[in-house]
């Protein structure tokens, strides 16, 4: 029944939004994922973190250093100060550093291409690697996060308690054909539709197939 209702899902959402490459997206425009390195960078600063703070982060870092090798000639005080738009600067200053180390010792300063070696990398869990999985090595992984999650907890898809938990039913069942793009357009319908606070169900394209929306509008008529 999951598989059948997000088949439904995906292909409403397909209509409803352009995918990264098609569309006006900040992360390309601002060259945040120019280069596999600077993907890697970018999604490990822009945990719990708004897209623009995001930017302007890396905005002033890239302008410094762009390698492993420049980020750790930078003293700690002065990538804390490039970074610090970001939450919880002052640990990610310590994790980027050492994952830059991490690169130059075993991957000779080049970000590494499998899931089991991205994991082993400070401060990179498991959204920053599904996200580099499918964006830089061609992978069909779905990342998961804050509004994926909560989109797909409200349609009824699944019932999880954590990111970690969403990631692996959805890409359990999710078809091949759509896990490229499905981030994309589950994302873009949380930030903009499926918000956290007063979602625009009115608005929605798939309220017909949420259980949030048949629980709040129809229960309580």
């Amino acid at each position: 029944m999951a598989k059948k209702k997000i088949e439904k899902v995906y292909e409403k959402l397909s209509n409803e939004y352009e995918i990264f490459a098609e569309n006006d997206n900040e992360w390309e425009k601002n060259g945040l994922n120019s280069t596999d390195f600077k993907s890697l960078v970018s999604v490990m600063l822009s945990t719990m973190t708004h897209t623009k703070r995001v930017i302007r982060a890396c905005n002033a870092l890239y302008d410094k250093a762009t390698t492993p090798k420049e980020i750790l000639d930078l003293s700690d005080d002065e990538l804390t100060e490039l970074i610090k738009p970001v939450a919880h600067y002052n640990r990610k200053t310590k994790h980027l550093k050492e994952m830059c180390q991490q690169l130059i010792d075993n991957h000779n300063g080049e970000v590494p291409r499998t899931e089991k070696e991205l994991l082993e990398l400070q401060g990179v869990g498991r959204k920053c690697t599904d996200i580099m999985m499918n964006f830089n090595f061609g992978g069909d992984t779905i990342a998961v996060d804050t509004h994926v999650h909560r989109v797909l907890n409200r349609l009824g898809i699944v019932e999880t308690k954590s990111n970690e938990d969403t990631a692996d039913e959805i890409n359990r069942l999710t078809p091949k054909k759509y896990k490229k793009h499905a981030h994309e357009w589950l994302i873009q319908h949380g930030m903009n539709i499926c918000i956290s606070r007063k979602p625009k169900c009115e608005e929605c394209i798939v309220s017909s197939l949420c259980d949030y929306y048949e629980k709040e509008f129809y229960t309580k008529q």
